[in-house]
């Protein structure tokens, strides 16, 4: 018998303008592409400060995604590379935040050169700052404070709304199986239900009046 995946927290995303409002927050350009790029892209924390300047590429509007994993058999590392499209608009803020950080000393070539934990205390800062502290639906998850890995379930929650396929969205995600993907399925079922409850209401209330 198929084991069946429990069904996730499907309100534990954020809807485009919320997401603007955190960008918009932003007192610098650093802090604006941190919410920016995970938005658009949707990657994971680890991925975004591991960009390097020259894994962007400008002229086919890309990113190249490197993450190192540890193989099982010998424990070797292994390089595992995928291309992300980008849009044009984020491009010209990773431009924009690129002039803005040459007042600083830092001359390597890491897009984010901080920490981890320092992407957390920019984004909970600027939760703070718009009162979006928490995401989600506490009856079904136990953890709804904001976190930067929302930012990736908002982008795969919104492409799957606007019509992207799964096989697709896996690709730019850098899931190893579609089934991991699939979860986001569950929303497009809860959107579909709302969507035909909404058609439908009108028709049910005259009925009751006949």
């Amino acid at each position: 018998m198929a084991q069946v995946t429990p069904i996730r927290d499907l309100k534990a995303y954020l809807e485009p303008e919320q997401v603007q409002r955190l960008i918009t927050a932003a007192t610098n350009p650093r802090d604006a592409l941190l919410i920016r790029i995970p938005w658009r892209i949707g990657i994971r924390v680890s991925e975004l400060i591991n960009i390097r300047i020259q894994d962007i590429d400008f002229a086919n509007r890309a990113i190249v995604i490197k993450v190192q994993k540890m193989r099982k058999m010998d424990g070797k590392a292994i390089e595992r590379r995928r291309v992300v499209p980008v849009d044009q608009g984020t491009l010209d803020m990773v431009k924009e935040y690129l002039e803005w950080r040459k007042q600083f000393p830092y001359k390597g070539d890491l897009l984010f050169p901080i920490t981890r934990q320092r992407v957390d205390q920019i984004f909970w800062k600027l939760g703070r700052r718009t009162g979006i502290t928490k995401v989600g639906d506490p009856t079904v998850s136990k953890h709804t404070k904001l976190h930067p890995h929302t930012l990736r379930h908002s982008f795969s929650i919104h492409c799957v709304k606007h019509g992207m396929s799964i096989e697709r969205l896996q690709k730019i995600l850098g899931h190893q199986s579609p089934t991991t993907t699939s979860v986001y399925l569950q929303y497009s079922v809860a959107d579909l239900h709302e969507d035909y409850d909404r058609v439908w209401e009108d028709n049910e209330a005259t009925e009751t009046k006949d």
